[in-house]
Formats: structure tokens, C-alpha cells, sequence
């Protein structure tokens, strides 16, 4: 009874085992077909990238205009002309600007003579030049202040008696001869100490501000008046008396004139406005002296020092508008663009000048990629313009700062190119792979034989005509290929399949380990039976 019932147990459960196994394996409705592809585990070169579009531009870019305004005279360059630093582009008419460098330059050497001038001390022989001039002033002062002495009044006053009584005796002599001319000379000497005394009177009230109606003045007018008739018929008679005579006479009458007027000019006092005079002379040969005594005063020469250095600054304001007048390339370069014309007026940029022969790309960077580029980093570059060429180039610049438009930040990151093509030219469309990281003689597969399977990267393997799935660690990865840090070994054949349905349903193909359901159970066997297949 036991031996039966097992065996029925045995029967029912191998038929639930295969009617199973049928509807596991009963062919589907649905037709599909499966791709399989595969690929050999290689060696080479990965690297990962940030992409960006920008455009070619000049490193150096600026435009250069005159330092002033005027009329274009020449023009040395041409759009598309290459220039060196230093080259001078264009020159405005510079006539008047030269007539004024010569007149600063004049106006300089003159503030330069008189600063030298002023800094310079007097000569010995200016000093003592200046004392006796001080000493004769101070000496005629001194004379006017002290009046005649009583020496020279007494020597005044004989020379008077001396000179009248030659004159008497000349006039006794010729009235022996003529007593016409006598009584004329005795009638002149008479008219002259009139006016001698009349003319005494008006110099003592001469101050009075009524003198001209005084009659010390009518006196005096009277007293000429005489004089001049009592002369006039003295020099008349004389004419027709002997000559020799007349001459005696005439000689010695104004040896006596002579004598009294010195006599006269040693009596009169000296005035205030004589004394006054005198004192300003000696004052100004005091300070003459005293001046050069000092040497160089320094006001004089602190002033004259101003001078020269406001000539410097007028001479170097026009040497500045002369630069000013003409245009110097600041640096190696093409020019992009001429806006000026001969004779015009100049105004504005004159020209435009680029180093074209350092090109770079500035493009916008999102916030979430800018923090992985650094300085330095290696660029690939495509023109849109120029198929099949590649270009170099590598990260100059990254913006420490932002802009912010609708709501996006972006980072401006400039990248300059390290090689010289002649086909990429300002202004193109540039395509940019900055390189993050790269990695050499690694292991790689294409990435679509990589896949993710309960968050674990896998990969499913040929090895001995099975499809084996294994885990693998990856590394980098770029547009084609993921790198594999472990868990696969070069030359190894990696598999995918790709099933692609024709009707209403599609099956992915599946690798169970173990044989499945099927071979779980039979292959267990049931306690304390026979092992399979026995």
C-alpha cells in the first residue's frame, strides 16, 4: 500500500512538473526576433566633456581714434593691412600745433635764463659798484643836510671882491676912454643889484600861495625889466667903443657875475623837497646793496623756479597734443576697419586693430557645469564652417561672477586656441569639447553593452557559448564608450540582445542559472530517494 501511494505521488507530481514546463514553454502568439550583437573588450583612450557653441574672436580687439581733433592728413594703412607696434597709422595736419612747440620751447629757455639769473650771486665788482653808489648818495645828502661852510662863504665872498675889483678897474680903465661906456656900466652894475635884491625878496615869500600878486613879484618884474635895458645899452655902447677895451670890460664882468652867483648858491638853504630827494636816493643804493649783499633772494628765485616749471608744463601739453595728432599701433596686428578719409575731419574710431593671430572663444557656461572646469583644461574644437578639422585649444579664463538672465545663471569661460590655423577665421561658429578628465590605455566597451540591473552596472558576457550577466565597476564615460575599472578583462566578448516584436506582445530573453524552475525541483530529488536519473 505504502509502495503505492508513493508511487502515485511520484506520477502526480512529475505531471504537474511537465504541464508546467509546457505552459512555460509553449510557443507564444506573438512572432519576434531577437538581435544579438557583440563586441571585444579593448584598450584605449576615454575622456568625459562639457559641450559649448560660441563664436571665433580676436584675443586683442580695439578701436584707435586721434588724441585731438583736426583734418586727416595721410593715411598709411589699408583695411585687411597687417601693422607692427609702433606703426604709425594716420597723421593729422600738425602746422599750427609746431608753431606753438616752438613758442613753448622759446618760453621755456627764457623762465630757464631767468632762473638761473635769480639763483646767481653778485660779483665782487657788483657789490662794490653798488657801495660807492650808496656812499656817494649818503655823501650828497649829507652835503645838502650841512649847508655851506664858513670856509667856503669866505672863499665865495673874496672871489666876489676879487672879481668886482677887477671889474672896477676894468671899467675905470675904459672911462678914461670913453665915459659913455662908463656911465653905461655903471648904470648896469646898478640894475643888477636891484634885481639881486628883488629877487631875494620874492624867494623868501615864494611859498605863499598869493606871491604871483605880491609886490615882491611886481618888484622883481620891475627890477628885470631894468636889467635887461641897462644891459642891452651897456652891450651897445661897448660895441662902439675900442675894442680891446670893451672886451676888458665884458670879460671882467662876467667873472664877477660868475663869482656872485656862486656866492648866492652857497647862501641860498637847501629845501625839504631837495632833502627828500636826497634821502630816497640813499634808501634805494641801501637796499641795492643790502640785496646783493644777501645773494639769491628766495622769493625771486622760488617764483622763478614757478616759471620754468609751468613753461615744462605748457611745452609738454603741446608735445602731448602732437602725439595726440597721430595714431600708433599699440600692438602686432590686421586692420578689421577704416573709417576716415583724407581731409575730412577727424572724429570717432579712425580705425579698428585685432590680433587675429590669437583667436579665442568666450561662451556661457551653466551654474551645475562651471565648477568642473579648471584653467588649463584641454579643448577640441570644430568649426561649422570647415569640415573634418580639428582644433586644440585650452581653458585662459573662468568669470569669478555670473550673470543671471530669466532665471538662468551662466558663467562666461573663455578658451583660447593653441595652435594657428589659417582656416579658422574671426567671427566663425566654433564647437567646443571641454575635456574634464581622460583616461589612457584603459579598458572600454561601447556603452550599450552596458546595463543597470537592481542599481548594479552589469554586463553580460560570452564565455564558453553561454551569455553569462556580471557586475562590473565603470569610470568614465563619453558618447561611445564607458570605461570598466573591474570585472571584465580585455578580449572578453560582450553580448546584448535586442528582441523586437511583431504582434500584440514581446519576451526579453532570460538567463536563469540552475536550469530553472524545472531543474530546481528534479534535479533536488525527494528525501531519502534515488539521486536523479537513476
Amino acid at each position: 500500500m505504502k509502495k503505492w501511494l508513493r508511487a502515485a505521488l511520484i506520477m502526480a507530481v512529475v505531471g504537474a512538473a511537465a504541464t508546467g514546463a509546457y505552459l512555460y514553454f509553449r510557443p507564444s502568439n506573438v512572432s519576434a526576433q531577437a538581435t544579438v550583437t557583440t563586441a571585444r573588450v579593448t584598450r584605449g583612450t576615454i575622456a568625459s566633456y562639457v559641450s559649448a557653441v560660441g563664436n571665433l574672436q580676436a584675443h586683442r580687439s580695439v578701436d584707435l581714434s586721434f588724441g585731438q581733433s583736426g583734418t586727416v592728413q595721410t593715411i598709411d594703412v589699408q583695411l585687411g593691412g597687417e601693422v607692427k607696434a609702433g606703426d604709425v597709422l594716420a597723421e593729422l595736419d600738425t602746422t599750427e600745433l609746431e608753431l606753438q612747440l616752438r613758442s613753448a620751447e622759446v618760453s621755456l629757455k627764457n623762465a630757464q635764463l631767468n632762473l638761473a639769473e635769480a639763483q646767481t650771486p653778485a660779483t665782487e665788482a657788483e657789490i662794490a659798484t653798488s657801495r660807492a653808489a650808496y656812499e656817494s648818495a649818503q655823501a650828497t645828502h649829507d652835503d645838502l643836510a650841512a649847508g655851506p661852510s664858513a670856509t667856503e662863504l669866505a672863499v665865495a665872498q673874496a672871489s666876489v671882491a676879487s672879481a668886482q675889483a677887477a671889474y672896477n678897474s676894468a671899467v675905470a680903465a675904459a672911462n678914461a676912454g670913453d665915459s659913455s661906456l662908463a656911465s653905461a656900466a655903471a648904470n648896469l652894475e646898478k640894475a643888477r643889484l636891484t634885481l639881486q635884491e628883488a629877487q631875494g625878496a620874492y624867494d623868501r615869500v615864494s611859498w605863499r600861495g598869493d606871491v604871483a600878486a605880491s609886490s615882491q613879484a611886481a618888484a622883481l618884474q620891475t627890477a628885470t625889466l631894468d636889467y635887461n635895458t641897462a644891459k642891452a645899452s651897456y652891450e651897445s655902447t661897448a660895441a662902439t667903443s675900442g675894442t680891446d677895451t670893451a672886451s676888458k670890460v665884458a670879460s671882467a664882468l662876467a667873472s664877477l657875475r660868475s663869482a656872485q652867483a656862486n656866492l648866492a648858491d652857497l647862501k641860498n638853504q637847501t629845501t625839504e623837497a631837495d632833502l627828500a630827494s636826497a634821502r630816497a636816493a640813499v634808501l634805494a643804493a641801501q637796499e641795492e646793496l643790502d640785496a646783493l649783499l644777501a645773494g639769491p633772494d628766495a622769493t625771486a628765485v622760488a617764483q622763478a623756479q614757478n616759471s620754468v616749471e609751468t613753461a615744462e608744463i605748457n611745452l609738454e601739453q603741446v608735445k602731448l597734443q602732437l602725439e595726440g595728432a597721430r595714431i600708433v599701433a599699440p600692438f602686432d596686428g590686421v586692420i578689421t576697419a577704416v573709417n576716415i578719409t583724407v581731409g575730412e575731419s577727424a572724429s570717432g574710431a579712425a580705425f579698428t586693430l585685432a590680433d587675429l593671430s590669437n583667436l579665442e572663444i568666450v561662451v556661457s557656461m551653466a551654474e551645475t557645469d562651471v565648477n568642473q572646469i579648471q584653467s588649463g583644461q584641454d579643448v577640441e574644437i570644430t568649426l561649422d564652417a570647415v569640415a573634418d578639422l580639428t582644433l586644440h585649444g585650452a581653458v585662459s579664463q573662468i568669470a569669478p561672477a555670473g550673470t543671471q538672465s530669466s532665471g538662468v545663471v551662466t558663467y562666461p569661460v573663455t578658451v583660447a586656441l593653441t595652435e594657428a590655423n589659417e582656416a579658422a577665421r574671426a567671427g566663425m561658429t566654433a564647437n567646443l569639447n571641454i575635456i574634464l578628465a581622460q583616461r589612457e590605455n584603459v579598458l572600454t566597451v561601447p556603452n550599450k553593452y552596458v546595463k543597470t540591473a537592481k542599481g548594479q552596472k552589469v554586463v553580460t558576457i560570452n564565455t564558453g557559448g553561454t551569455q553569462v550577466q556580471v557586475p562590473v565597476e565603470v569610470g568614465l564615460t563619453d558618447d561611445t564608450h564607458t570605461e570598466i575599472v573591474s570585472g571584465l578583462n580585455e578580449g572578453d566578448t560582450v553580448v546584448s540582445v535586442s528582441t523586437a516584436s511583431s504582434g500584440t506582445a514581446s519576451t526579453e530573453t532570460q538567463t536563469r542559472p540552475g536550469g530553472g524552475m524545472m531543474g530546481g525541483m528534479l534535479g533536488g530529488g525527494m528525501p531519502g530517494g534515488a539521486p536523479p536519473g537513476r
